[in-house]
């Protein structure tokens, strides 16, 4: 029997200042989500899931890697 694969796509939103580029940003909306997180501060999100089928590991899930 084979085992369902889900593939579940959280998005958190923080807002970001001071920051000049697009790495920057995510660099720092990462801390500013891991500071949120471990404070207990509710952070808006949103989650779908699908069920995945015929994944291939070499080939990056949404076409690109951070």
């Amino acid at each position: 029997m084979e085992t369902t694969q889900w593939l579940v796509t959280l998005t958190f939103r923080v807002t970001v200042n001071g920051v000049r580029s697009k790495d920057d940003s995510v660099a720092a909306g990462l801390e500013q989500l891991k500071l949120g997180l471990c404070s207990g501060k509710e952070i808006p999100m949103e989650a779908s899931v699908r069920r995945i089928t015929n994944l291939v590991e070499e080939e990056p899930i949404f076409g690109v890697r951070w």
